[in-house]
């Protein structure tokens, strides 16, 4: 019984290239390439600058948090540890260069940008008001 199966497949061949198997059409189309979304100068500027802010707030935060100040920011909570902070403020620094210049309207992606801005703008105001420096020993 093995030998006429070993013998069948050796005298038919494989027929998935060039037989029955070859005429068949694929049923998943290939997926419609979408276009690269550009980024003028003004997405540019804005991308660089709020993720410059979020790095230096990121510094002064741990600076912060090693002399034992109280966090404002509801999402890391009023004490948290290094390794958490870091976790988190990466994760939206990140966020901020790679992930929001996939959005493809400009208004929403500039304004989540000018957002940014502000905020780490303030933020920053109160981390020098305050006395905090860059640590950059993360």
């Amino acid at each position: 019984m093995i030998a006429g199966l070993l013998l069948l497949a050796i005298v038919t061949g494989p027929l998935h290239n060039v037989g029955r198997l070859s005429l068949l059409e694929k049923d998943i189309p290939k997926p419609v390439a979408t276009h690269a979304i550009r980024l003028e100068l003004q997405d540019q500027l804005l991308r660089v600058g709020s993720s410059m802010l979020i790095a230096t707030d990121w510094f002064m935060t741990i600076d912060g948090l090693r002399k034992g100040y109280r966090e404002t920011n509801p999402l890391l909570g009023s004490h948290p540890a290094l390794g958490k902070a870091n976790l988190l403020i990466g994760a939206g620094l990140l966020g901020n260069a790679f992930l929001v210049p996939k959005i493809r309207d400009p208004e929403l992606r500039r304004g989540i940008w000018v957002a940014m801005l502000l905020l780490e703008t303030g933020a920053l105001h109160t981390n020098m008001q305050t006395g905090l420096h860059l640590n950059f020993r993360l």
